[in-house]
């Protein structure tokens, strides 16, 4: 009995200390999961607190990226420096749904509101000012803003023209879709918040309804380790860290939830128990053996877990044997490629355009400093390619965003097909490609960017339809023209102006065109504020009937004096006026002052007649001919004094819609004639179709008119051609006697030229026609032509 009862004992005792160790390794396991978990969970937080950062700046980068597209686009920096809200207004408006921004603003230097999209009311003043402070001060600003109860990422870019003309301002909402992308890339949930402990605004989060409104009323961790959180009945380890760029109690709250990571080990845990009551069975050297087959592998797993701390992904932890210890090892090295592969994609969006797979703009220019470095090193040049798409804003408002898209990537596939594979292919942005020819000379560059343009212009076969795409393409050659990355991007933009205004497809870039293209956008600005300031003034040119000598025209040239830069050709500022859209009051500026002159000398007895010149974009003016229409009643010149004329390509434009025009200006009982006959494209069926009286044999060939040449068949056909239609010719340029002896025997109509008069003002004009009456020359009805 006493043996049965010691026996029991012995039984009892060793089942106990069986128990005992098996009870001892299931808390081991226990406490070592949870520690794995909270450490992996702590690891998570970590990474994920790398992932926020790159994720907050790629968010930053390309907002600054998208921003720098609008803010350095030469039709938004013009129309900026000239105040054309409109275009204002629609580039912010197509540029920020474009890019999918929140808010899109034009500020001005002072940090005054212009434009900007609807729907994002202004914050603060002090807030603004304070952000105008730090880009005055740091050349650009990135900060966070409140603005009506919702968190912005708002960068500040100058608009430069050359000089500051306006901030431009973009930004993206923190948004419940962004912290829901954060939770795509990392697994963990994010939550934007502001204001203090217990009282907290929730702006955004991935969290669950009653989860989000707990987060509200809790307090939330200060430092970078991690603590714990209990929102409704879920744990969670949390971070909070405040928001770059924001103000004080702007942060966001990383959370990793620790029910759910705890979740995959539960049934291991039950598994374990079953191990447990089985163990239980057997010897203490059993239990021994288990104990050490337990214990080395968590020791294998947790140095696994501090690698993967450190941010070391090049071991996956080794499973051991079978079973759940072997499934955890598996777990933490699925973990751990899960982790590697999220900062690996982050990494390549960060550096590539989601579009197209193409480096974006700040990955392009990396790239491009190390062919430069590249080059440097081994003494050869390369080529930076700057590509424009033309009339690329047409597909887009006519056919859509997707299609648009879909153009943008069939053309990112060419430019990428029809390179070599050391040669670089970038989108900048919008429209905007870049490629990078490494090792190549000018004469090389030049032949790969007219293929480049040849492949582009070879037709779109796309899902929706057959399109033809042309572009420009500006190259700039390194060393010749820049020794680093920024210098050759702008001097490649520059050709790319240059091949735009030449309609030459491929242009290389032309030292000094710096100088020329800040000229421009000076011109661009101080036009606009020509008239005001009264630079502006007319010089009128005499014409004379060829058959009796009687002064019949007279023309008036258009001249400004600039402030600083003194005389600035016509040639020079007039396309500029028609490339700012300034045209239109500079014609009607001379329209008014013209008239009112002829209105003058009608008054002191000179009875002269008035002919304007009109540009391609006053065809497109519908409201002109009811302008002349007031102007004429205003100055009391009858409209037959009048004759506009018309050079034949602007004619050839839009031919269907430019007569459409002219035929309304004809009614109003204006004359009409063409200048620069000869240098346009104009066919006999279409000159047959103009209302027009008179025709102008351009100054090119008549300068150097002499017997038996080329120009004197021109000017003699065309003469004939001009009477044979019923029409009168006038020849410009006028310079010598021989000259106007074969015009005589041609029998054209009228000549002007400096063999009788140079440009004259108002009044000197005046005083001429009085001496050339008064030597035996009968003064007729004249006409008054303005070279604008």
């Amino acid at each position: 009995m006493m043996f049965q009862r010691f026996q029991a004992r012995i039984v009892a005792l060793m089942i106990l200390v069986v128990l005992l160790a098996q009870l001892a390794t299931f808390g081991v396991v226990t406490v070592a999961t949870e520690r794995a978990v909270g450490s992996r969970l702590q690891q998570e937080l970590r990474v994920g607190q790398r992932v926020w950062e790159q994720f907050h700046d790629n968010r930053a980068e390309q907002l600054l990226a998208s921003g720098s597209v609008l803010a350095d686009d030469f039709g938004f920096r013009a129309a900026a420096a000239t105040g054309d809200a409109p275009t204002i207004a629609s580039a912010l408006g197509n540029h920020g749904a474009r890019m999918g921004a929140d808010l899109a603003w034009l500020l001005t230097p002072q940090g005054k509101w212009v434009a900007g999209t609807e729907g994002i009311g202004m914050p603060p003043r002090e807030m603004l000012a304070a952000l105008v402070a730090e880009a005055q001060a740091a050349g650009f600003a990135m900060q966070v803003l409140s603005v009506q109860d919702r968190l912005l990422q708002v960068a500040l870019l100058p608009v430069m023209a050359p000089d500051l003309v306006g901030w431009l301002a973009v930004g993206q909402a923190f948004e419940d879709r962004a912290a829901a992308d954060y939770r795509n890339l990392t697994g963990l949930d994010a939550s934007f918040v502001s204001g203090s402990a217990g009282a907290w605004q929730v702006h955004a989060t991935s969290l669950p309804r009653t989860e989000r409104n707990a987060l509200a009323l809790t307090t939330l961790p200060v430092d970078a380790s991690g603590e714990s959180l209990r929102l409704d009945d879920a744990r969670y380890l949390a971070v909070a860290r405040p928001l770059e760029g924001g103000t004080q109690g702007q942060q966001v709250v990383l959370q990793g939830s620790f029910d759910a990571a705890l979740a995959p080990y539960m049934a291991l845990r039950t598994r374990i128990l079953a191990m447990s009551a089985l163990a239980a069975l057997l010897a203490l050297v059993v239990a021994a053996t288990l104990g050490r087959g337990i214990s080395r592998p968590l020791a294998r797993l947790a140095d696994a877990a501090r690698r993967i701390q450190a941010g070391d992904y090049s071991r996956p932890p080794q499973p051991e044997g079978r079973g759940e210890i072997a499934d955890l090892a598996g777990a933490f090295g699925r973990m751990q490629a899960d982790i590697a592969a999220r900062e690996a994609r982050i990494l390549h969006q960060a550096r590539h355009d989601g579009l197209t797979g193409l480096p974006n703009r700040g990955h392009a220019r990396d790239l491009l400093q190390a062919a430069i470095q590249a080059g440097d090193a081994a003494g050869t040049s390369s080529a930076v390619v700057a590509i424009d798409l033309d009339r690329f804003k047409e597909i887009n408002d006519t056919l859509g965003h997707d299609f648009a898209d879909e153009v943008l990537q069939e053309v990112g596939r060419r430019l990428r097909a029809t390179l070599a594979p050391q040669h670089v292919v970038a989108r900048l942005g919008g429209d905007e490609f870049l490629a990078v020819l490494v090792g190549v000379d000018a004469e090389s560059a030049m032949a790969e960017a007219s293929s480049l343009l040849s492949r582009l212009r070879h037709p779109l076969e796309l899902s929706r339809t057959r399109i033809s795409l042309d572009a420009s393409l500006g190259v700039a050659m390194h060393p010749a023209h820049g020794a680093d990355a920024d210098t050759l991007l702008r001097r490649a933009d520059i050709a790319l102006y240059d091949a735009k205004a030449a309609h030459s497809g491929t242009a290389l870039y032309a030292p000094g065109r710096d100088e020329v293209h800040l000229r421009q956008l000076t011109l661009m600005s101080d036009l606009r504020k020509s008239i005001e300031r009264g630079q502006l003034t007319l010089r009128f040119q005499p014409k004379l009937q060829v058959a009796d000598a009687h002064v019949v025209h007279v023309e008036a040239l258009l001249r400004w004096r600039h402030a600083t830069l003194g005389m600035v050709p016509p040639d020079e500022f007039i396309p500029l006026a028609e490339r700012s859209g300034f045209i239109h009051e500079l014609t009607r500026y001379v329209l008014d002052e013209s008239l009112r002159c002829n209105a003058r000398w009608r008054r002191e007895g000179v009875d002269l007649g008035l002919a304007v010149n009109l540009s391609a974009m006053d065809l497109m003016d519908a409201d002109l001919p009811d302008f002349i229409l007031d102007r004429l009643r205003r100055h009391g010149v009858p409209a037959g004094k009048l004759i506009l004329e018309v050079t034949e390509g602007a004619l050839m434009r839009d031919i269907d819609y430019a007569i459409r025009m002219l035929l309304r200006l004809k009614a109003c009982g204006i004359r009409l004639a063409i200048d620069d006959f000869g240098t346009g494209y104009s066919s006999l069926a279409q000159l047959k179709r103009m209302p027009v009286d008179e025709l102008k044999i351009d100054k090119s060939f008549v300068m150097q008119l002499a017997e038996g040449s080329d120009d004197a068949v021109i000017v003699r056909s065309t003469i004939e051609l001009g009477h044979n239609m019923g029409l009168s010719v006038i020849a410009e340029g006028v310079e010598n006697e021989a000259a106007m002896t074969l015009l005589r025997s041609y029998r054209c109509d009228m000549v002007q030229g400096y063999l009788f008069s140079a440009p004259l003002d108002a009044d000197a004009l005046l005083s001429w026609c009085r001496r050339h009456a008064g030597e035996g020359q009968r003064i007729h009805v004249a006409t008054t032509e303005v070279d604008a």
